[in-house]
């Protein structure tokens, strides 16, 4: 049992100083790339929620239109959010949420 706490005392240690870590990090990493990732990861995780039925079609819809909004809001290169755009219309996106596509 306190080999077990000790583990989880570590887990969250190690949880802290990334999260820490990160936030001086990320002013870095906010360009035009960071935000396409940052956008495609919460339109397929959308995706993958309402896929395995975690999420209803309304919500995993509007939060894939929400992620579509960030992109186009943060990504400056205009082919760059096209290219976001067009991941919709390709596989696996398209293979099981054909019905969340938006534009």
């Amino acid at each position: 049992m306190c080999s077990l706490f000790l583990t989880k005392k570590k887990i969250t240690r190690l949880f802290l100083f990334s999260l820490v870590s990160s936030s001086f990090i990320t002013p870095v990493l906010a360009n035009d790339v960071y935000w396409y990732g940052y956008s495609w990861g919460g339109m397929f995780g959308a995706c993958s929620a309402y896929k395995f039925n975690q999420m209803s079609k309304n919500d995993a819809k509007l939060n894939v239109k929400e992620f579509l909004g960030i992109g186009k809001e943060y990504i400056n290169d205009p082919e760059l959010y096209t290219q976001l755009k067009n991941l919709q219309t390709q596989s696996p996106f398209i293979d099981d949420c054909k019905s969340l596509i938006s534009y």
